[in-house]
């Protein structure tokens, strides 16, 4: 089968050797035994339990310590560390005085700040997602595109970057020296994305990792998932943004979200079908495909049930991902330990706040 040399490039980055000749067969990035699937529903029916278990951080400490001290617990794996971590106070790096300031110098710190339409801010809440369209312009594309081919060849099949076959993945990149000229600042910065945020999380927000995902032809499936370990009633903790670096469309990879499922308390892991703990690889009842043109963000309450679907076209699947999360929540990304030093000295006060790095 032909291969385009815009495709054969990332095949070191992605651990293949070639491309499939059916393009449709599903790959799934994991496929879980019934039993898998059963102990994976039970721990994460715990810690949703115990998160729900109380509104405030204090409730919550209490109710895992309950837990832990019974003597037949069924809470292994990260959970318990997380939640400890989760649970163990403040982690932000600088004080709330920092990102307010922030909020105010870009226009964001009254919650009506005209930024997003009232119609978005109700699909953000209803639904859990918001396209907000175009925002970046096609030179701005080529140059991400042109950066991202480059950084998948230069660093794409490092150890960090691994994720699974069929995919090219670069971490942090907005804080690599591939940023040092600010191309991928809208990544983390544009307006109308931290508005989005904004809304979704207040004012105290903040960076906490980001990520270059590309689907090769015959690969990207993922399983339905949430960004966090449990499921959340209340306030939402997590928020996601995708950058469509090119277009999605019904065939070449584009994301599945369930509408409105960020509001059910519950992880897909922890759902039950029929009695039975979720396949996460089948179709969900109300699912739809995120398609839209290149340089469009969608952004979405990171608890809505979501997961990329397969490229089913000769053609790479470029998006890039920003993850934010309310400032005194642990980070995924130790953004001061791995940002790149020319990069940091030409931040502004703004720019470190987001970042939440002194």
């Amino acid at each position: 089968m032909y291969v385009d040399e815009e495709v054969a490039r990332y095949f070191p980055a992605a651990q293949i050797d070639e491309i499939p000749d059916d393009l449709t067969m599903p790959r799934h990035i994991f496929q879980a035994t019934g039993e898998q699937r059963r102990k994976g529903y039970e721990k994460c029916v715990i810690a949703t339990e115990i998160w729900n278990a109380a509104d405030s951080d204090e409730g919550r400490r209490a109710a895992l310590d309950a837990y832990l001290a019974q003597d037949d617990t069924d809470l292994s794996g990260n959970a318990p560390l997380v939640l400890e971590l989760f649970l163990g106070g403040p982690l932000n790096r600088l004080p709330p005085s920092e990102i307010e300031y922030a909020m105010h110098q870009l226009g964001l710190a009254d919650k009506n700040n005209g930024v997003l339409s009232d119609t978005e801010k109700e699909s953000l809440d209803r639904n859990g997602y918001v396209d907000l369209g175009p925002l970046l312009n096609a030179d701005q594309l080529k140059k991400m595109r042109d950066r991202y081919d480059a950084a998948i060849e230069q660093e794409g099949a490092s150890p960090e970057n691994a994720e699974t076959r069929g995919i090219g993945r670069v971490v942090d990149t907005v804080v690599k020296p591939m940023n040092r000229d600010g191309l991928l600042d809208p990544i983390f910065m544009h307006p109308r994305l931290l508005a989005a945020v904004r809304h979704v999380l207040g004012v105290h927000l903040k960076y906490i990792g980001s990520n270059y995902h590309c689907a090769l032809p015959g690969y990207g499936h993922q399983g339905i998932h949430a960004d966090f370990l449990w499921g959340v009633k209340g306030e939402p903790q997590v928020v996601n943004a995708v950058w469509l670096i090119n277009e999605f469309t019904q065939d070449n990879g584009a994301t599945r979200i369930v509408p409105g499922s960020h509001r059910s308390g519950i992880l897909p892991k922890g759902d039950l079908v029929n009695g039975e703990p979720r396949d996460l690889n089948a179709p969900v009842e109300g699912e739809i495909k995120v398609t839209g043109s290149a340089g469009s963000c969608v952004v979405y309450n990171a608890h809505l049930w979501h997961g990329g679907t397969q490229n089913c076209t000769h053609k790479l699947r470029r998006a890039q991902h920003a993850f934010f999360s309310r400032s005194h929540r642990p980070a995924s990304t130790d953004v001061a330990a791995v940002i790149d030093k020319t990069l940091y000295k030409r931040l502004g006060r703004v720019e470190r706040a987001v970042l939440d790095i002194e």
